[in-house]
Order: C-alpha cells, then sequence, then structure tokens
C-alpha cells in the first residue's frame, strides 16, 4: 500500500476493459480496440473499491480508421453505473468541427459497477473506437 493506504495496483495491471490499474492513488485503465459495428459492445466493464470513490474523466474515441485517417463512423457510447444509465454521448468523426475525443467527466461512488458500451452507425472492422480512463482515489 501506498499514499496512506490506497491500493498499488489491481489484479491486472496491464489488461484492458476488465479492471482499473492503480499506482498510489491514481487510477487509470484501457479499452482496447473495438471495431465499428451496428450491436453493442461492451468497452470497459468493472468494479470500484468499496473504500475509495474516484474522481476522473472518460476520453471516448469515436470509430476512425488508423492507416488511412478516413472520417471514420458515428458512435454512441452509454455509461452504467449499478445497471443504471447515467450517460449516452455521440462522438461525430463525419462532422466538420470535430476534435478527435469526447470527455466525460464523472465522480465513480465506492462499490459500483461500471459498464461502458459503444454502437456505430455502420460496420467496418477498420474503423476502431477506443476508451482511455483516468483519474485519483479519495477515502
Amino acid at each position: 500500500m501506498l499514499g496512506g493506504g490506497n491500493p498499488v495496483s489491481s489484479s491486472n495491471p496491464v489488461g484492458t476493459s476488465s479492471t482499473l490499474n492503480y499506482i498510489g492513488n491514481h487510477v487509470y485503465g484501457y479499452s482496447g480496440t473495438f471495431p465499428a459495428t451496428t450491436s453493442a459492445q461492451t468497452m470497459m466493464e468493472f468494479d470500484t473499491f468499496d473504500n475509495t470513490y474516484i474522481v476522473g474523466e472518460f476520453v471516448l474515441c469515436g470509430s476512425l480508421q488508423f492507416a488511412t485517417g478516413s472520417n471514420g463512423r458515428i458512435s454512441t457510447f452509454q455509461l452504467s453505473i449499478n445497471g443504471e444509465v447515467v450517460a449516452v454521448v455521440k462522438n461525430d468523426p463525419q462532422a466538420g468541427d470535430y476534435t478527435g475525443d469526447t470527455k466525460l467527466p464523472i465522480l465513480l461512488e465506492p462499490g459500483s459497477k461500471i459498464k461502458l458500451e459503444v454502437i456505430s452507425n455502420d460496420a467496418s472492422a477498420d474503423d476502431v473506437s477506443t476508451v482511455l480512463f483516468t483519474g485519483r482515489t479519495y477515502q
């Protein structure tokens, strides 16, 4: 334990999607890549610790093609906490003012079940979406 009793690491310190990773009182997670599809896909799903809350931010990156930098597909992200939808965010790389990502600041309560899903307006194995999460834990 470091930083006043905060967890040092999770059970999956280099993995994606299924858990958050802890370094002292900092926390992070990566979804990996998800090809655009018209069916909902779970990008991240994890539980928060019972004794800490997290102030953090999801960075939602809509489906883009790395090789060509194409305009990609429209992606909709849905965030649920304890089975209840708390945010639905549209990310449209086809829009002229597209910045490349959408930031979603959030406070995650202790002992919460978090699920983040994505669905796109069209399917393409070459257009992928990703999610990053960074935050800080507090007791």
